[in-house]
């Protein structure tokens, strides 16, 4: 039986297990990220925690609503076999609210006409190789911004203080067009601070010249190595940055069981960048529902 349990309800150390141990083990549903990006989360639980699906509720004017936290790519069912039927979670989610919003990493053709859904992407790059396999597949401009960016006076260093990525985000351009709030950049800095504490986590920034130009934070959960967030300095000199950062965690990983997984975008920039690493485009899916009464649907 499927039962709705809100996060007091939820034995966190059954939860935890079954997230690891599932066929799709990752960092965004674990209990004491979701406990940062959300703290009032809650979940759908079959049984005595054979399968978990973790969610966010959100209310105003009386109104409750299914949506995707930020930083937090996707929820999804967790468990240690595939899901064949998802009917089941789709009528449990259905009593909880009218509107949907967010985002599932299941494989699934059961919701009807009166969902709307889309594909997402992000990249993914296996880590098992030797470098100079992986290097290999770099894309011609990855290997031309390389080399032009090695012969510089560069140097690649820990970032332990990630309250420079909060600083930083907020001079970046790219970063204001995502709207992150105040309140948003609060709860990166959070999750920053708190990852390190259960995960293995790589910090580095690149110095130029001694000047720090760009940064990448990366955890690594059971066998993936996830790309969190990063920032770079625009300006001609240090275009390549970026690129020589994601060259040296690339270098110094592989020949490991681990998946480089870059968080994804559907930014046609922001994904050849990936790509041009030689990683490949994995798909999941945006789930969007609105049977709230006709004025409020239209507002919304």
């Amino acid at each position: 039986m499927i039962k709705y349990l809100k996060r007091e309800e939820i034995n966190i150390q059954k939860w935890d297990e079954c997230i690891l141990r599932s066929t799709s083990p990752q960092i965004f549903g674990c209990s004491f990220y979701l406990d940062v990006c959300c703290p009032d989360w809650s979940a759908l639980v079959l049984n005595d925690y054979e399968a978990v699906f973790p969610i966010s509720i959100k209310q105003k004017y009386f109104i409750k609503h299914l949506t995707q936290p930020y930083f937090v790519r996707h929820f999804g069912v967790y468990a240690s076999e595939p899901i064949s039927d998802f009917k089941p979670w789709i009528h449990e989610l259905n009593k909880l609210a009218s509107y949907f919003n967010f985002n599932v990493f299941n494989s699934t053709n059961d919701f009807s006409s009166e969902y709307k859904s889309g594909e997402k992407i992000y990249q993914l790059l296996n880590l098992n190789l030797t470098y100079e396999s992986l290097r290999k597949n770099y894309s011609e401009s990855h290997i031309r911004k390389l080399k032009k960016i090695s012969p510089l006076e560069t140097t690649i260093v820990d970032i332990t203080d990630y309250s420079i990525y909060i600083k930083e985000f907020k001079n970046t351009i790219s970063e204001k067009k995502l709207n992150y709030s105040d309140a948003h950049l609060k709860t990166l800095h959070q999750l920053m601070n708190e990852l390190p504490k259960h995960c293995k986590v790589i910090s580095k920034g690149l110095l130029l010249n001694g000047e720090l130009v760009a940064g990448a934070y990366f955890v690594q959960y059971h066998h993936r190595l996830l790309y969190l967030k990063g920032f770079r300095k625009f300006n001609t000199e240090n275009d390549g940055g970026m690129f020589l950062l994601f060259d040296s965690i690339i270098k110094e990983n592989s020949n490991h069981a681990l998946t480089l997984d870059f968080g994804g975008s559907n930014n046609s920039n922001v994904r050849q960048f990936f790509k041009g690493f030689g990683a490949e485009d994995s798909v999941y899916l945006h789930l969007e529902k609105n049977e709230l009464p006709f004025l409020i649907r239209w507002l919304k």
